[in-house]
């Protein structure tokens, strides 16, 4: 019997995407990582002001995440919308974060977008315990 399934190979060990962020100047294109273990979507800074978003300072506007080098307080924005995988979702929040440089990626696309995603979301409904 024929099997229907294709091998997946992940050349950096991860699932990479080019998304576009679109804020109130301009639309920016960024290469993201599909990531299950981050509940909000991370897009570097640079992008966010480039696009016309302004990024606050005050700590209200800020949370907590764990990076590989310690515990870090980084902004929350509301961006315009965030494209990818043919989904758009509008006033999606986002952390302001720069991955490191050697990095193949610039962001992560965190569970808060991936929740609008029709097949995620059945992949998700199959695995559930």
């Amino acid at each position: 019997m024929k099997s229907n399934k294709l091998p997946l190979k992940f050349p950096a060990g991860i699932i990479s995407v080019y998304a576009q962020i679109a804020g109130p100047k301009s639309k920016r294109m960024l290469r993201m990582a599909l990531d299950t273990g981050a509940s909000i979507t991370m897009v570097p800074p640079g992008k966010v002001i480039a696009s016309g978003h302004t990024i606050p300072v005050t700590r209200e506007k800020m949370i907590k995440i764990f990076t590989a080098s310690g515990e870090e307080y980084v902004p929350v924005v509301k961006i315009n919308s965030l494209t990818c995988l043919g989904i758009t979702v509008h006033n999606l929040e986002v952390v302001c974060h720069n991955l490191p440089s050697e990095s193949p990626i610039e962001g992560l696309l965190g569970l808060n977008f991936l929740a609008h995603v029709p097949s995620f979301v059945e992949f998700y409904e199959k695995i559930r315990v």
